[in-house]
């Protein structure tokens, strides 16, 4: 006789637990962001001093909140400045991430300091891969919505 014995767990797993789950994962990697976001500017602002002017850096990131369904962008720019009426302003210019969840880094890149350079591809590897995260946690998100949607239209043929 065997010791292995079926399980038969249910689990009673309902359509807000699954989006708190979600949720949940998406505000832990908003703030794994957050840390990493923090921790480039650290470096960035401790390297300036150790740097001339001309070797302190121009290219920035942040974190873009948007406004629906816990979603955000972790995002890169490039800083210049701006001269209007005899006045110079800072201004971002910023950088297009194109397809797939890496920024391409090798134009953003040219003629930036080496240690820019280095943290900048080291930090994007991070960031490529919250965003992977981040893209299949909203993949599971609509498709249940999709699945809820196709239950109520099969069971209330006049909502179509």
């Amino acid at each position: 006789m065997s010791s292995e014995q079926p399980v038969n767990t249910q689990f009673n797993l309902t359509e807000q637990d699954l989006l708190h789950w979600i949720e949940t994962r998406c505000d832990h990697l908003q703030a794994q962001a957050k840390v990493l976001v923090d921790d480039y500017w650290r470096q960035m602002k401790s390297q300036r001093q150790k740097h001339s002017k001309s070797e302190s850096g121009r290219i920035g990131v942040r974190i873009r909140c948007r406004e629906n369904q816990r979603a955000f962008s972790i995002e890169w720019y490039r800083m210049a400045t701006l001269r209007q009426n005899g006045q110079t302003r800072p201004i971002a210019q910023y950088v297009k991430k194109g397809r797939g969840y890496r920024y391409p880094l090798g134009n953003m890149l040219k003629g930036e300091p080496a240690w820019e350079a280095e943290l900048v591809e080291e930090l994007e590897t991070e960031f490529a891969h919250i965003r992977q995260q981040l893209d299949q946690l909203g993949k599971i998100r609509d498709a249940m919505q999709r699945y809820r949607k196709s239950l109520e239209s099969n069971t209330n043929p006049t909502a179509n």
